[in-house]
């Protein structure tokens, strides 16, 4: 084999050896995927945020929650440690109902029945927190949050 061929293949070679150590051999984040539930009942729809603690080498990990469940993939490149929790749950907007105006300058009864919808009206927006220590990938993770410890 000639100088220029040997130098070809090993250099070939190397290159191969680059590339693979580069590319690897997917994914080696780890994966979570469960439930999560306000007292008891599966969030119908929000998301859940897995937030690193300061010392965690670790990037922040998102993902929707549809009927309860959720799936952090292998990709999203989370690491083990403790993390945040942040879940939201996202109500469903009613449509829109035509506003009927009380005339004759009702104001009271006008201010009444708006004060009865604010306060029946889901809130826009509910957030839970908790903590987490992430060993190693779950598929069977159970988050249960509850509204009377909030307050």
């Amino acid at each position: 084999m000639s100088t220029n061929t040997k130098s070809f293949v090993l250099s070939f070679g190397l290159a191969v050896a680059c590339l693979s150590t580069m590319v690897g051999c997917g994914p080696s984040g780890i994966s979570l995927s469960g439930t999560a539930a306000v007292d008891g009942v599966p969030i119908s729809k929000g998301k859940i945020s897995l937030v690193p603690k300061p010392n965690v080498d670790s990037p922040t990990a998102m993902a929707p929650i549809l009927d309860g469940q959720f799936t952090i993939p292998a990709d999203a490149q989370l690491r083990e440690g403790e993390f945040e929790v942040r879940v939201s749950i996202t109500a469903d907007r009613a449509p829109r109902q035509e506003l009927t105006f009380l005339g004759g300058g009702d104001k009271k009864s006008v201010g009444k029945a708006l004060s009865k919808a604010l306060k029946d009206a889901p809130p826009a927006e509910e957030n839970f927190t908790s903590e987490l220590d992430v060993t190693g990938s779950l598929d069977d993770l159970a988050l249960n949050f509850s509204r009377s410890d909030k307050s």
